[in-house]
């Protein structure tokens, strides 16, 4: 029996620009950290050749069958066009689970993907890079699924920590940042997360991508301020300014709400001022927007003000550290001594 994690994430700066449609052309850019929230595979081999999937996150169960012999339907679709995609025939259980909810916007879902590149790769024997399984993760959801994904959140599952991650037409470079343990340790007790509730990015980045296809004069000119703040993003943690930082954040949020319709709404807005307002410096919403879950960046003084201020709006508030280490896969018979 063997059990994978893959981590989710919370990106901090150039989000978007991770989008094919824009750095194939301009280049892209994000500075991302992998968090101790995790996606979880759990596989039982079987006697036979069928297949059978528990998914709770989404009420979803596959009944045993051949694996040539099931559709994709939601809550299973992943798994099963990533098995067939990876022409694995044998017989397995397998259950599916989450931290964190549905649509929650930290890249759960290309988590998943990147768990199970992983899990059914190693169950084939295959000897695979972290690049090449967020390559393949992020090809089945985009170009076989038709989600209209960008490419960070494949990439920081895959690779785990603190990252830059650049995006060219051709490659992509992943760096892990470089800076003092101090600061980072000091950067993740000035952070906050809210779960503002799921939504459904999918119109979003739709929406998203459609105006970068047009060359969508505001949005283009949106997305090349995102790449320099996200420059300065990087630069900003490697000199130990977390208060530049902070700043940072609310202006890539401002940024980011000129990409595309409903990235933002007037109660999100309402609750981003009230944070700020209370003492947080800047923040944003996590994955497309529109909701799943709020960052903010505030001093550790200033926190119970504006924790007190999230509560009266019924966030509830969601513990976390960075996280150093990407997917990787655990035999459970390692645990029980059983053969």
């Amino acid at each position: 029996m063997l059990l994978g994690i893959s981590p989710v994430r919370i990106s901090f700066a150039g989000g978007g620009t991770d989008m094919p449609e824009y750095y194939e052309k301009h280049g892209g850019i994000v500075i991302t950290s992998a968090i101790n929230h995790f996606t979880y595979v759990i596989v039982n081999k079987r006697r036979d050749k069928k297949l059978q999937i528990f998914s709770p996150d989404f009420e979803s169960h596959y009944v045993a069958e051949k694996i040539n012999q099931l559709p994709a339907k939601k809550g299973t679709e992943l798994p099963i066009s990533i098995i067939k995609f990876l022409n694995y025939k044998k017989g397995m259980n397998l259950i599916l689970s989450s931290d964190v909810p549905p649509r929650s916007g930290l890249g759960s879902s290309s988590s998943l993907a990147v768990n199970l590149v992983n899990v059914i790769s190693h169950l084939k024997g295959s000897k695979i890079s972290k690049t090449e399984i967020a390559d393949l993760s992020h090809n089945v959801a985009r170009n076989i699924l038709k989600w209209p994904l960008g490419k960070q959140d494949e990439y920081i599952a895959s690779f785990g920590g603190f990252k830059k991650i650049e995006f060219k037409k051709d490659n992509v470079t992943v760096s892990t940042i470089r800076t003092s343990e101090k600061t980072i340790k000091e950067l993740e007790k000035n952070l906050l997360l809210f779960f503002v509730g799921s939504r459904n990015s999918s119109s979003i980045l739709t929406n998203h991508i459609n105006k970068i296809k047009n060359n969508d004069s505001k949005t283009m000119e949106s997305l090349s301020n995102v790449v320099d703040l996200a420059h300065d993003t990087y630069d900003s943690i490697r000199k130990s300014n977390l208060t530049g930082f902070g700043e940072l954040l609310h202006k890539g949020w401002e940024s980011k709400k000129k990409f595309a319709n409903n990235v933002s709404n007037p109660k999100i807005d309402k609750i981003y001022k009230n944070a700020l307002n209370s003492g947080a410096l800047g923040g944003k919403l996590t994955g497309a927007g529109g909701g799943g879950h709020l960052l903010l960046y505030c001093e550790q003084s200033k926190q119970s003000k504006v924790i007190k201020k999230m509560e009266n709006f019924k966030l509830k508030q969601v513990k976390f550290s960075f996280f150093n280490d990407g997917a990787k896969i655990l035999n459970l018979y390692d645990y029980t001594g059983t053969k």
